[in-house]
């Protein structure tokens, strides 16, 4: 029985498909890494206006404005002011809400917006 084996047929990635899976995975990680603080800065403005709603006295809309405000410079929020957030009430019911849009630059003109939108009501 002859002293040659056939030779197997090996699976596996190859390099061309191991640089392609190396360069998705670091896009994708770069991209990510570039909205975490887009994200975080969301979360801030959401905290925001329920914090503000929560310890207005009266809830007229310049008061919780103004405590928007303080909670916005608190945590370096600079995409959003209190002039942003539109206050309304209905019935017994106060709400406060703001929307923006955020542009991440990339890479030459190739850029990513990200739209917010964040709502408190009392």
């Amino acid at each position: 029985m002859g002293g040659m084996q056939s030779a197997k047929r090996q699976h596996g990635l190859t390099i061309t498909g191991f640089l392609f899976v190396a360069a998705v995975v670091i896009i994708a990680a770069l991209v990510s890494f570039r909205m975490i603080p887009a994200y975080i800065e969301y979360y801030s403005v959401k905290k925001a206006l329920e914090g503000a709603l929560n310890d207005a006295r009266d809830l007229s809309p310049a008061e919780i404005r103004r405590s928007v405000e303080r909670r916005l410079n608190v945590d370096y929020v600079d995409s959003v002011r209190a002039s942003d957030v539109e206050v309304t009430k209905s019935g017994n019911t106060v709400t406060a809400a703001t929307t923006w849009e955020k542009r991440l630059h990339m890479v030459g003109n190739v850029s990513i917006i990200l739209e917010f939108e964040a709502t408190a009501s009392r």
